[in-house]
């Protein structure tokens, strides 16, 4: 057993799997702490504004930010060509730092400090990370390392939203918003001491963002890429805020919210499982299955909308399904990606989590201004269906 934690030890302090899934473990234990609770936050704010459209007040902030995030994410390539992925990755976490203290102040302007600077922290961060995985992990080694990754965050996502409401619920905004900080300047340092370093190909001055969209969209098989992360990430932004919001509003106690946030986030311990799978079968099956079956369940809870628990039953039996997207989804963008590209490539693929946040959110905002939550279920499981159906093109050995 000694041995094996000396090895661990040395593990955590290269680049590698080991020490790529401690620092997605730091940043989504980080960014669970107030995954939930920003919603019930601005929940709570826009009543006491907006009355009755709290609801839709809610759906059109987030889809602002996530179009502004969106407009950042094309400034990324730039500063990593200016700075270096490692300073700029830094200044990204430093971004939702500084949101975590506007969040803290519990005020309006705090909550658009807050929800802005987590999504530029998100922008920054997963571009650099994206490119960390595919210089320093093998090909071959890709399902391996990506499991491993999602399932060192397991704990992260499925303890931190419980953590974070049951803070929010007994000290308020300040608690959940000041332990996300402190999560945040402990990754710091260990990014800091792990330093990746940093191949020639990324000081290629980046193109036009234009063009580096157009090139993207060319090219078949990263547009098909794209497309099923844009609906795994479309239906964890509903997840993460919808069902705290329909629970809200039913008046149960805000601590629901949390623990089904935190369980289904606790699937992806089930990420090992998946990678067998994958292994013996492919990643084509498996994406295709998750997609149709997490987009038909969650239609279906719809049915059971007044029964609060059994509706919440079946978001996690979706939420099942979506996990095998996380371990999956972004291998084929991985192995389609020209290496000399994926910087450029890499910018415009991380497109996917913005625009999973802006349009869903922004036709939520005018669903819900004539029907309730149950037009959000019906549209995000469908969406799933339906990019479900279009990646029936992935080749079948991949």
């Amino acid at each position: 057993m000694p041995s094996r934690l000396v090895a661990l030890r040395a593990a955590l302090l290269v680049p590698g799997p080991a020490a790529i899934a401690a620092v997605y473990a730091l940043d989504s234990a980080a960014r669970a702490l107030t995954a939930t609770v920003l919603a019930l936050h601005a929940y709570s704010i826009y009543k006491e504004l907006a009355g009755g459209n709290a609801d839709s007040y809610v759906s059109a902030t987030y889809a602002a930010v996530a179009g502004f995030s969106f407009l950042a994410t094309f400034a990324t390539p730039f500063l990593i060509h200016r700075y270096g992925r490692n300073l700029v990755y830094l200044a990204g976490i430093s971004c939702c730092m500084v949101g975590m203290l506007g969040l803290a102040t519990s005020t309006l302007p705090g909550l658009g400090a807050g929800l802005m600077g987590r999504a530029l922290s998100g922008v920054i961060g997963s571009i650099c990370l994206i490119l960390i995985i595919v210089d320093v992990i093998p090909r071959r080694e890709l399902v391996r390392s990506e499991t491993l990754r999602l399932a060192a965050s397991c704990f992260a996502w499925g303890l931190g939203p419980v953590a974070g409401v049951w803070l929010y619920q007994h000290f308020g905004i300040v608690a959940p918003a000041l332990a996300s900080l402190s999560v945040h300047l402990l990754l710091v340092f260990y990014f800091s001491r792990l330093n990746p370093s940093q191949p020639a190909a990324e000081t290629i001055p980046p193109r036009n963002p234009f063009a580096m969209a157009r090139h993207f969209a060319g090219q078949k098989r990263l547009r098909l890429s794209w497309l099923i992360v844009f609906g795994r990430s479309a239906w964890w932004s509903m997840f993460f805020t919808y069902p705290a919001l329909y629970l809200q509003d039913r008046g149960i106690d805000e601590s629901w919210a949390g623990w089904l946030v935190g369980i289904g986030n606790l699937l992806l311990g089930l990420a090992p499982l998946t990678r067998q799978v994958a292994q013996r079968f492919g990643i084509r099956g498996p994406i295709v299955g998750a997609l149709w079956l997490g987009g038909g369940l969650t239609c279906g809870a719809v049915l059971l909308y007044d029964r609060p628990l059994a509706f919440c039953l079946l978001l996690l039996l979706a939420a099942f399904f979506i996990v095998v997207l996380d371990s999956l989804g972004n291998i084929p963008f991985m192995r389609f990606a020209r290496p000399r590209e994926r910087p450029q490539m890499t910018t415009v693929f991380r497109t996917y989590v913005d625009t999973a946040e802006f349009l869903p959110s922004a036709i939520y905002a005018m669903l819900l201004t004539a029907f309730d939550f149950r037009a959000v279920f019906i549209f995000c499981g469908a969406l799933a269906i339906v990019i479900g159906i279009a990646a029936t093109w992935l080749p079948r050995r991949l």
